[in-house]
């Protein structure tokens, strides 16, 4: 408002490209910077992250609706919307890839170890939050919103989903304490593997048209962040196969569990069926139809598949979700020895990294050690100040009230006292004033 007197998109759309041209992008850059940390804390970028894993403490249905589909993608949004500012800072924009790749690649890293099923979807919406951040730094606003647009979908379903194995299971969300649920919850298992493979990438899928069309614009702009992208897929596509085999596959881990375990009814199971039917053909009708020429930066261009980079994510998903198979299903291997070989590498992971104890211990020592030093000078300095000024107050009252005893004739000697020294005063100037006209003249 200060800088262009409007916060009209259209017309700053239309001042930006001429302030660069009289002005440089010095001061730009700085809007930028400050512009971008309110996407950061809305759409869950880190290090702002770790209010969405806790908002899913809430009830199922708000968590699909506001924390996976909604509220967080308005800040993801809003970088997108002010594409034409953010396009003319080009360490801005390389700024907001980089913040959107680490934070898709640190948590998958987390939701690979995560036990709640609540907890591991949290996690994978931080990812794929930062997977749509990614692809605006490269410069793609395409394919940001197109994923924005197919994750609203499946990750909605993935969470009533998960919402529905809860309610079926008395409330319980470890996976762990799962188990065989296929059988019991046939509907739900349904709807759970069309979302983990529509998030994973697998054609054709939803999330395979958009993730592919955000590899590509990572690929064109920077091969470190290519691999990047293509690892957090890897990890997106094992964690995701963890969760749905260790809920749905192998044996029981509770029996009494499994026997009370029941299909929702049809009021929980027809949202699920709308959203698998999105999650399944979204994606094809935006690549079919061309997204781009609805939602572009530029001119539109509607560019097929790249099957290299299509071809290869997929087999790596593939690969990834066989490897969840052989531990968790096949047990090929012993999900618990893994982790013990992994050592602090798995406790980091199941731990976040330890975000959550560095921020308690920064309000701990920082925040609260501010707060001890500003109460001591409150106390003490503040008060004091005031409480001073009234002990003088108080003091002086003390030396001058004697001459306060109700005699008229004290009164009048005090007055006459004062009137004599005002005039011996007047007297004193009159002279150093007449001195000095005398001196002048």
């Amino acid at each position: 408002q200060l800088t262009f007197g409007t916060l009209d998109f259209q017309a700053l759309q239309s001042a930006v490209p001429a302030y660069v041209v009289q002005c440089g992008t010095g001061f730009l850059t700085v809007i930028a910077l400050l512009l971008f940390v309110g996407p950061i804390g809305k759409s869950g970028q880190f290090p702002l992250h770790v209010w969405l894993p806790d908002a899913m403490e809430g009830p199922t249905p708000v968590s699909a609706l506001i924390h996976a589909a909604t509220m967080v993608v308005a800040g993801v949004y809003l970088v997108g919307r002010a594409m034409f500012l953010f396009a003319e800072v080009p360490v801005v924009m390389n700024f907001i890839a980089w913040i959107g790749g680490f934070t898709a690649i640190f948590a998958a890293s987390i939701a690979i170890t995560q036990r709640q099923i609540k907890r591991i979807l949290a996690y994978s919406t931080v990812s794929q939050l930062g997977y749509m951040m990614l692809a605006l730094g490269a410069g793609s606003l395409t394919s940001s919103f197109f994923h924005l647009m197919t994750h609203a979908f499946f990750k909605a379903m993935l969470f009533l989903s998960a919402g529905a194995v809860m309610h079926a299971m008395a409330e319980e969300a470890d996976i762990f304490k799962m188990g065989g649920l296929r059988k019991k919850m046939p509907v739900t298992f349904a709807a759970m593997t069309i979302g983990v493979l529509a998030i994973a990438g697998i054609p054709p899928f939803a999330g395979f048209f958009s993730k592919d069309e955000i590899l590509a614009a990572a690929a064109a702009v920077s091969t470190p962040l290519y691999v990047l992208a293509v690892v957090t897929a890897f990890m997106t596509a094992f964690y995701m196969a963890r969760l749905l085999f260790v809920t749905f596959m192998g044996e029981p881990a509770s029996r009494e569990a499994y026997d009370h375990a029941h299909e929702v009814g049809w009021f929980m199971r027809l949202p699920l069926l709308v959203l698998a039917v999105l999650s399944v053909f979204s994606g094809m009708w935006g690549h079919i139809f061309g997204f781009g020429e609805w939602v572009r930066f530029g001119a539109a261009a509607h560019e097929g598949i790249d099957w290299a980079i299509a071809g290869s994510s997929t087999v790596l998903a593939v690969l990834a979700m066989g490897l969840a198979w052989k531990i968790y299903v096949a047990k090929s291997w012993d999900a618990d020895e893994l982790a013990a070989r992994c050592g602090i590498l798995y406790r980091l992971s199941f731990h976040k990294f330890y975000i959550d104890e560095i921020y308690a211990a920064l309000i701990k020592v920082l925040v609260d050690g501010i707060a001890r030093v500003l109460y001591w000078l409150d106390v003490y300095i503040v008060d004091g100040i005031v409480n001073g000024l009234g002990g003088v107050v108080r003091l002086a009252s003390g030396w001058l009230s004697p001459a306060e005893n109700g005699q008229a004739q004290s009164y009048a000697g005090v007055y006459l006292c004062g009137v004599i020294i005002l005039l011996a005063y007047g007297v004193y100037f009159a002279a150093k004033i007449m001195a000095m006209l005398g001196g002048a003249f």
